[in-house]
């Protein structure tokens, strides 16, 4: 039978780890029988996570099944889950937290959908049957929100209603040859396979989870692990959206320049000369974004089909910031200047994400 890896990153979770071991036992072994294996990687634990979870394995009977790899001076579940897979040997591999907010008994259901030819599995929070009971208010608030930037910059993850989510699976296959190309920050390893790893979008999948309580121990999430994932997915995506707020201050030099040179210079009339303007600067847009903000990207359709589609995208993004100058200065009386800055800033965005989610929407395989 297929040979399955457990990883479990870890820092203090020593009372944890003696709960999780032998309930990861009882399952792996009603699906491999001892065709298992399970890698704790442990960031030097004070608390001795490393020797309890080896004592543990040993009263048990798994010592055979267990690696652990402690690492000195190193910190972060994102490298703790590389280091996993580099020392794994499973044709699965399995990611899940050690806190015992992740029920092991998924891993079954987890471990069926790859038999039925999935390449990722995620089990999420948010679809039918799944539930969240293990965070504060302000970490679900923050995990919502930190899943609607991500889904923003970060096209793979569209996919996924839970891209935050800790616990998954995946063939070996997706990251063969791509370990060494990964470079995450912080503790959501799971942006960086589904961007750098190889698999059919078509191909992945999720499984309900009821999110627990932790058992024992404090969570990780501080300050520096929101910095770090802000980061993170500006990284992932590869500051396109920087590049492509230049393209469009550059524009605006573009619209003013072509304006007053049919203006002045030709003697245009100045409804002419505006359409003139505009055309020319959504075309400059268009071109800059090719070639600098989306150059690396496998786009369906051909230019001219994403030309249109910039054009249909421009004009979505122009409505939102008109509309939403009126609405706020007749609704809610504000200063119009505060209100057409919102609307720009709205517009933006949303010309932002029909460009990297329509204009140039990828292919369906990532290689």
């Amino acid at each position: 039978m297929t040979k399955i890896s457990v990883v479990l990153p870890t820092y203090n979770e020593a009372e944890n780890i003696k709960l999780l071991l032998p309930a990861l036992k009882k399952v792996l072994e009603d699906i491999t029988s001892k065709n298992y294996e399970i890698i704790i990687v442990d960031d030097n634990s004070p608390d001795n996570t490393a020797t309890v979870a080896k004592e543990t394995a040993r009263s048990i009977g798994i010592d055979n099944n267990l690696k652990v790899i402690v690492r000195e001076g190193k910190r972060g579940l994102a490298t703790a889950v590389i280091d996993g897979f580099k020392a794994s040997s499973g044709d699965y591999l399995v990611v899940m937290d050690a806190d015992l907010q992740h029920p092991p008994e998924k891993i079954k259901e987890i471990y069926l959908e790859l038999e039925k030819g999935a390449e990722i599995v995620v089990a999420s929070r948010f679809i039918k049957g799944g539930r969240d009971e293990g965070l504060s208010f302000a970490r679900k608030i923050f995990s919502k929100g930190a899943a609607l930037i991500g889904k923003l910059l970060v096209p793979q993850i569209r996919v996924l209603s839970d891209p935050m989510s800790g616990f998954f699976a995946l063939r070996r296959t997706v990251i063969e040859g791509r370990l060494d190309l990964m470079n995450p920050k912080g503790f959501k390893i799971l942006l960086e396979i589904m961007v750098k790893g190889k698999y059919s979008k078509d191909k992945v999948r999720e499984v309900p989870i009821v999110f627990g309580k932790r058992a024992y121990g404090e969570s990780k999430l501080g300050l520096k692990e929101i910095l770090d994932y802000l980061l993170h997915i500006l990284s992932l995506n590869e500051y396109r959206i920087l590049k492509f707020m230049a393209v469009g201050v550059s524009g605006i030099f573009v619209n003013e320049g072509v304006l007053w040179l049919a203006h002045y210079k030709v003697a245009l009339p100045v409804y002419l000369s505006g359409l003139l303007a505009i055309e020319t600067s959504i075309l400059s847009n268009f071109a800059l974004n090719s070639l600098v903000t989306f150059r690396k990207e496998r786009a369906k359709g051909t230019v001219l089909t994403r030309l249109a589609k910039y054009h249909v995208a421009t004009a979505i993004g122009a409505f939102i910031n008109y509309a939403t100058l009126l609405l706020l200065t007749h609704l809610l009386r504000l200063n119009p200047l505060v209100a057409n800055l919102i609307g720009i800033l709205l517009g933006f965005l949303a010309n932002y994400t029909l460009s990297e989610h329509y204009v140039w929407e990828r292919v369906g395989r990532y290689e």
